[in-house]
């Protein structure tokens, strides 16, 4: 299993086929909500996962500013679930974020939806607000996490 930062526009196209395969196939989003413009902006930065030597998971980092990033559209194809590959989705998303440490912190954003919560929580995330929404028809919070960089 291995995750790394998207380098090209084929890459990129193998990540927009898993986001659509989970969202719009498996969780009914609608298609033409699944890519935006956010996707292609200069400084957004996007991760894939292989395991078994297939595509398997993907997520995106949007930079907020100094210090603040929102990591969205994290996505694990049904057959590679409980394998790790989010984990190390959002472990190698988590090395991307500390590139925009200020003064070795980062705050990481999300929008959870409700069935990941645990797998967010055994990262470190945590609940940023009590309420929650639905978003394309899908219960979801806002959760957070700070990272440090190791001294």
């Amino acid at each position: 299993m291995q995750a790394w930062e998207v380098r090209s526009p084929e890459e990129l196209e193998r990540c927009f086929a898993i986001r659509l395969a989970v969202f719009v196939d498996e969780q009914k989003v609608a298609a033409e909500n699944e890519i935006d413009a956010l996707d292609f902006a200069e400084s957004t930065r996007h991760v894939l996962a292989q395991a078994d030597g297939n595509d398997a998971g993907t997520a995106r980092l949007l930079v907020d500013g100094p210090g603040h990033v929102h990591v969205g559209r994290v996505a694990v194809h049904a057959w590679a679930r409980g394998s790790g590959v989010g984990r190390q989705v959002m472990l190698t998303i988590h090395d991307m974020a500390m590139d925009y440490a200020v003064s070795g912190v980062v705050r990481l954003e999300l929008s959870a939806q409700e069935a990941a919560f645990g797998f967010y929580r055994s990262l470190g995330y945590e609940i940023t607000t009590g309420e929650r929404y639905l978003d394309e028809g899908i219960w979801h919070q806002d959760m957070h996490l700070e990272l440090r960089r190791a001294e």
